[in-house]
């Protein structure tokens, strides 16, 4: 298989250069394991091997070249079918306080992955009931055996869905990137923004707009209040109600209040992840900013039909605002300097089975 062929080839390389070795007693060292774990982890996130018909890996959704995101509404599982969500990047996913869109107990890389790998409806990896089938292929595989006995030294039998886990989450964890136009301006560079994007980052962070006041730190997440809120972008049949498919925080909570609640995004990499929301349905930058600027989505006919401005469970940040044209080309001019394009040439974010 190509697949095994090519992590031979770069064990070899990584084991002749002394990175990646194997351990005695008297040398074990919980920082090399570490940086260990993480290449095992890549190997990994990248391998299709780990869905139940060898058709999708964790890169499949979360894909180097979106971001780690994948370009689409919401992604597809390995049985075909649509999953629920809109996949997120996961650059600076290590910040966020937590991990998914609409559940606030989810706080951890490997809580997270419960979700792809053991999904049923649909099969987003596949995982449940076919673990033991999943495992043996790793177990089989002579590179992912040295791979594994690297990263877990201590461990006799180091190859398990555990352990599978562990390596996956200490490898999401790298994947840090911080050198936008706008991280340069914030550590001292004026020159990294246009003209046009300082205007527009100006206008970001102003009472007129208030983005900054949901969208704030290092990568335009969640303020320090909390991480959720209910933006108007549904009230069907102006029920003051989400779609039943999904209610975002009030599944977890069970709380009215809370019905439409969705986790809010990063912003970093912004133009690079579209399309947006929790379900994918806004497609462009320039739709999303429409929608903030009306106070909320007006559906105006379908099943979701109604005015989100109107929804009661609205924070009350979203009142609307009025943008020129000339306006709203520096706002996105400063969202479109949250790109850091150095991503696309960072050995750690590309795919190991590709050249």
């Amino acid at each position: 298989m190509m697949q095994s062929f090519i992590i031979k080839l770069v064990c070899s390389v990584i084991l002749a250069m002394g990175v990646m070795v194997e351990f005695s007693s008297s040398q074990k060292s919980s920082s090399t394991n570490q940086e260990a774990l993480v290449v095992l982890g890549k190997y990994l996130f990248f391998d299709t091997r780990l869905s139940y018909n060898n058709i999708r890996s964790c890169a499949s959704c979360h894909d180097p070249k979106f971001a780690f995101s994948d370009g689409y509404r919401t992604s597809l599982g390995a049985d075909g079918f649509s999953v629920q969500r809109n996949a997120p990047s996961l650059i600076n996913a290590v910040a966020r306080k937590s991990y998914t869109w609409g559940d606030s107990s989810i706080k951890t890389f490997s809580q997270q992955m419960q979700f792809p790998l053991f999904n049923e409806h649909p099969k987003e990896m596949g995982v449940k009931n076919n673990e033991a089938i999943i495992v043996e292929r790793f177990k089989n595989d002579k590179a992912y055996q040295q791979l594994f006995k690297n990263a877990f030294s201590k461990q006799k039998q180091p190859i398990h869905l555990q352990n599978i886990i562990t390596a996956i989450a200490a490898y999401e964890a790298t994947l840090v990137s911080n050198n936008a136009p706008y991280n340069q301006f914030l550590n001292g560079n004026k020159k990294a923004l246009s003209a046009d994007a300082q205007k527009g980052m100006q206008l970001f962070f102003s009472e007129k707009l208030k983005c900054g006041q949901c969208h704030s730190g290092t990568h335009l997440s969640a303020n320090a209040s909390t991480d959720f809120y209910n933006t108007g972008l549904y009230n069907v049949y102006n029920s003051n109600a989400y779609p039943s498919i999904d209610k975002g925080l009030f599944n977890q909570t069970q709380q009215a209040a809370d019905d439409g609640k969705f986790r809010v995004p990063s912003l970093q990499n912004v133009l690079l992840t579209a399309p947006y929301t929790h379900d994918g349905t806004v497609n462009t930058i320039e739709e999303m900013i429409d929608i903030y600027a009306n106070g909320g989505r007006n559906i105006t006919d379908g099943a979701f039909k109604g005015n989100g401005s109107q929804n009661k469970f609205k924070s009350k940040l979203i009142t609307g605002f009025t943008l020129s044209q000339t306006e709203k080309k520096q706002l996105i001019a400063f969202l479109a300097a949250l790109t850091d394009s150095s991503i696309f040439k960072n050995k750690n974010f590309k795919n190991p089975f590709q050249p």
